[in-house]
């Protein structure tokens, strides 16, 4: 019996280790990101702070904060918007990982069946009908949940995509300030 299990718990073990490995490399990605906006961020604040010492008026102070809020929040988005493309590499990669040990698994499973299957005594073909009749079913019932958890993924997949086009237009229609009163 250990002879038998020995192959599945291997490839199980394989499995987890490469699972594994692909999410360390995807924590090793988010830390390079996660320092680079670091770096950037000190740059702009240098930046920022050099360009207030040399502020001479309110008009001139009011501009150096406007254009100081822009590159802020470009920096971020673009932050942001990298960490989401990674997030979206990291679920893809996973997702194909997950789905290729899945059918591994599940062709696995239906030759087991089947094979038990074929050394079933005499006069039991009915319930090997039977059995047979259910893991079609299954097979099939599996098949249509992919094909929907795929239809549903791309229909959030636009709708991001579509939320990506409007935000950059919502940050810069910024509230317009009010005159102050003389």
């Amino acid at each position: 019996m250990q002879n038998q299990i020995k192959p599945q718990v291997d490839a199980s073990i394989a499995a987890a280790l490469e699972l594994a490995n692909m999410s360390f490399s995807q924590v090793e990605r988010a830390t390079e990101l996660a320092m680079e906006q670091a770096k950037v961020s000190a740059e702009l604040a240098q930046e920022q702070l050099a360009a207030v010492m040399e502020v001479k008026d309110p008009a001139a102070a009011i501009e150096l904060f406007k254009s100081q809020l822009e590159n802020s929040v470009k920096s971020l988005a673009g932050f942001a918007a990298t960490a989401f493309e990674l997030s979206q590499e990291f679920q893809a990669e996973a997702t194909a990982f997950a789905e290729g040990h899945f059918d591994q698994a599940h062709a696995a499973a239906n030759k087991a069946i089947n094979d038990n299957l074929k050394q079933a005594p005499e006069g039991s073909e009915a319930a090997v009908a039977a059995v047979k009749a259910a893991v079609e079913a299954s097979n099939k019932a599996l098949a249509e949940a992919r094909k929907n958890a795929k239809k549903t993924a791309e229909l959030a997949q636009e709708g991001i995509a579509k939320l990506k086009e409007h935000a950059p237009k919502a940050a810069a229609k910024a509230p317009v300030r009010r005159k102050a009163r003389a």
